[in-house]
């Protein structure tokens, strides 16, 4: 991770690694040069995969990957399947449960959900609140493993939301309760809104007051920003991506009274991700928990984060991260959340529209996992005939 040849995207996680000790076989002693109470969750964030320094991953890594997971791959279809199955020598005995598995690669979610109908796979991820509902009418479990983030990212260094008054005049536009039943939910049970990083299930959440809906405050702050007539936007967004497409239309449609005329730029997820995202002025990006929410914070907010899609670049948000980062003390720490989610609410650069992520699958399906690590633990699950 820390070869600068690798490129990898969370090395600046690892850069407060100073030596490794290997006392024996079953042993690791890590050194860091800084406390950081949560580096045991970076360490094992599911882009950290554990691989033998003598394995050829460059050549080998599509094709016939290694690891110590309860599967191994048996045969690879590109773009279309894979089969793994049990791994005779998993460390942990007893699992998996399961003598196969095999995954098909199905870019379109109404095709997965007709697999899942026709019998032909037994699990079924994203599939969206009317798919719950129908497929629940037919005899099939959905469940919700936990709340995703949809966050509307709008990019501090470029026009039109290089202005907080831009940014605050599309805060002043939001209705929460519009958004939650455009995601065929309700507000405050299945769907969440806040104008921070921080889903609202979370411990660390810090409750403020929503501003309220007020399209003459809006036009007034555009105005002051210099777009009396009001202004043009592109907003770009996964199409296929679940509640991409009914949240874009019902923010194009929320903010029009104030002047905003968004322009709706969906692709598919992959070409979304691929060649728009991170370069757009206003972006809709779907992201996954974390078991800890400073890991998305050093991602995606920091001024140097990687993942920086709304590239916010303020000094006291940096100042904050790295509190956060290194604080051990719970009030102190949470304190300094607070602080950093009351900066989100003043000048910050999203709108966090929280989803239920809903898997759907067999009756037959049992014991199916899926913690906010984001990681299927398919070694527990089983049919049960």
């Amino acid at each position: 991770t820390q070869d600068p040849d690798v490129g990898h995207l969370k090395k600046a996680d690892f850069e407060v690694l100073e030596r490794i000790e290997t006392p024996d076989d079953y042993t690791v002693v890590l050194h860091l040069s800084e406390v950081r109470p949560t580096f045991i969750y970076q360490l094992t964030d599911y882009h950290m995969c554990m691989l033998s320094s003598e394995y050829d991953y460059a050549s080998k890594g599509e094709t016939a990957p290694m690891g110590t997971g309860p599967f191994v791959l048996k045969e690879m279809v590109p773009k279309e399947s894979a089969l793994l199955v049990k791994n005779e020598n998993f460390w942990n005995e007893g699992l998996p449960k399961a003598d196969e598995l095999r995954i098909y690669f199905v870019p379109d979610i109404d095709a997965s959900v007709s697999m899942l109908e026709a019998g032909k796979v037994d699990v079924c991820p994203f599939v969206n609140t009317i798919h719950k509902r129908n497929l629940e009418a037919k005899g099939f479990k959905v469940v919700s493993p936990y709340q995703e983030y949809r966050f509307v990212a709008m990019a501090a260094d470029r026009d039109p939301f290089d202005d907080n008054r831009v940014r605050l005049a599309m805060k002043y536009c939001m209705d929460p309760e519009v958004l939650a039943a455009a995601c065929q939910g309700e507000l405050g049970s299945d769907v969440f809104y806040n104008e921070t990083p921080i889903l609202n299930v979370l411990p660390q959440y810090h409750e403020i007051p929503f501003r309220g809906r007020d399209i003459d405050k809006a036009k007034q702050l555009l105005a002051e920003a210099g777009y009396p007539n009001g202004l043009t936007v592109e907003l770009f967004y996964g199409s296929d991506h679940p509640y991409g497409q009914e949240i874009a239309q019902t923010l194009k449609e929320l903010s029009a009274p104030a002047g905003f005329d968004i322009e709706l730029k969906g692709y598919t997820r992959d070409v979304y991700l691929s060649q728009y995202w991170m370069n757009g002025p206003m972006l809709l990006t779907g992201w996954g928990p974390r078991v800890d929410p400073s890991m998305l914070l050093q991602l995606a907010y920091r001024s140097d984060g990687s993942w920086n899609e709304s590239h916010m670049a303020d000094a006291e948000v940096d100042e904050l991260i790295d509190k956060i980062s290194t604080e051990v003390d719970d009030a102190k720490r949470q304190s300094y959340y607070d602080r950093l989610q009351e900066v989100f609410h003043e000048r910050g650069t999203v709108i966090n529209v929280q989803v239920p992520y809903f898997v759907a699958m067999r009756k037959e399906v049992m014991d199916y996992r899926q913690p906010p690590t984001m990681l299927n633990q398919y070694e527990y699950t089983y049919i049960e005939e």
